[in-house]
């Protein structure tokens, strides 16, 4: 415990001795982290990473056999004018696709209302999410050349395709609805616009580096799709929250030494007890989420690497570019209330003692001047 609190109270009077040498070093920091990133790009994960334990023996076996399934999609027409030529117009659509493999004849239902036509794409089943969306849009443009029938598509492909797009829309709407939701909270919660606006953009560095970090880890461990998300809100969450934590630590020191000490001395103070909770919590999260990796599952695999690698990324901001924007706000960082009432002690008149005693603090030589303003802990 000793060795974090250490580490910590160190790290937090470097950047507090050098405040814009951490701040320009940790935009650095996050401005490579996501070139890097950009520049390798993702490796998204393969069909034969999905292959897991005896099932994903199994799906070897077959595919060197080529006994392994080939996704197949199935276009449905329904209507009484117009179905054969339209069933005919699809099939034409589809066989000129380099992701068929071939296209059977239409075949109709019993109570003669629908035509069925299947596609089989090209490739293993796994891949069909990805190899569907040709066929997707050549269904659309056969339903508009032919509006009075009913045309649709369906299959394993199109139905991975469709929760998946389902999806990143849902976790789009929770991101465009929590930033604004923190935001608010965040102004409630300090009192302060500039002081709201520290935690959201610590979160916001700290995503975009842990982003950055994960398109490099990818090419080690394959992205299963899932990681960039889980970053966004997990790194939300705790940068806000590791925030939140030294802040109040933070102003808790200021109230109590009352402007006897200098804000690297508030900060220092503040490090040795919430930045040592700091380094403690995100080591335990992520430990606790490198357990993960034993599964040995690749979609495991990828939400424990974006995970340990945000939470990492949110603890070392806390600790090194935190502690120097605080510095640079100084007083700034106290709740508004708290600013306006030390300000209201200040202009306050003085007030006669009762009996016309004079204060025992009015000078050397006793006297009856006034006793002017001072801090509870400032010395006559």
């Amino acid at each position: 415990m000793d060795g974090m609190t250490n580490i910590s109270v160190r790290t937090a009077r470097w950047s507090a001795l050098h405040p814009w040498r951490a701040i320009t070093g940790w935009l650095v920091f996050v401005v490579l982290c996501l070139g890097a990133g950009i520049t390798a790009g993702t490796h998204q994960a393969t069909t034969r990473d999905y292959w897991v334990g005896e099932a994903g023996r199994a799906e070897q076996l077959a595919t060197e056999a080529g006994l392994q399934r080939r996704p197949v999609e199935h276009v449905t027409i329904r209507g009484d004018d117009g179905a054969e030529a339209a069933a005919r117009d699809v099939a034409a659509r589809m066989a000129k696709l380099p992701e068929v493999a071939s296209v059977a004849d239409p075949v109709r239902s019993r109570d003669g209302d629908t035509l069925r036509v299947s596609v089989t794409l090209e490739g293993p089943e796994l891949e069909g999410k990805k190899n569907v969306v040709p066929l997707l849009a050549e269904t659309a443009k056969v339903a508009k050349a032919h509006p009075g029938l009913r045309i649709e598509e369906t299959g394993s492909p199109a139905i991975s395709k469709g929760v998946n797009d389902q999806r990143d829309e849902d976790l789009a709407l929770s991101e465009r609805i929590s930033l604004p939701v923190t935001l608010v909270t965040l102004l409630v919660v300090f009192g302060s616009a500039v002081m709201a606006g520290v935690p959201l953009l610590l979160a916001l560095t700290s995503i975009a580096a842990a982003m950055g970090l994960n398109m490099l880890a990818s090419h080690l461990i394959p992205d299963a799709g899932v990681g960039t998300n889980l970053i966004l809100l997990i790194g939300l969450a705790v940068g806000v929250d590791y925030t939140l934590f030294y802040l109040k630590r933070e102003r808790e020191e200021r109230a109590r030494a009352g402007g006897r000490l200098t804000s690297q001395a508030l900060v220092e103070l503040a490090a040795a007890t919430a930045g040592r909770s700091i380094v403690i919590s995100g080591l335990a999260v992520i430990a606790s989420t490198a357990t993960l990796y034993l599964a040995t599952d690749v979609i495991f695999s990828s939400l424990a690497t974006g995970t340990v690698l945000v939470v990492a990324v949110a603890v070392a901001s806390s600790l090194t570019v935190l502690p120097a924007l605080l510095v640079k706000l100084g007083r700034r960082a106290e709740r508004r209330a708290a600013r306006r009432a030390r300000k209201g002690r200040r202009r306050a008149p003085n007030r006669p003692r009762p009996g016309g005693s004079s204060p025992p603090c009015c000078g050397p030589r006793g006297g009856t001047r006034r006793r002017r303003w001072s801090s509870p802990y400032s010395r006559c």
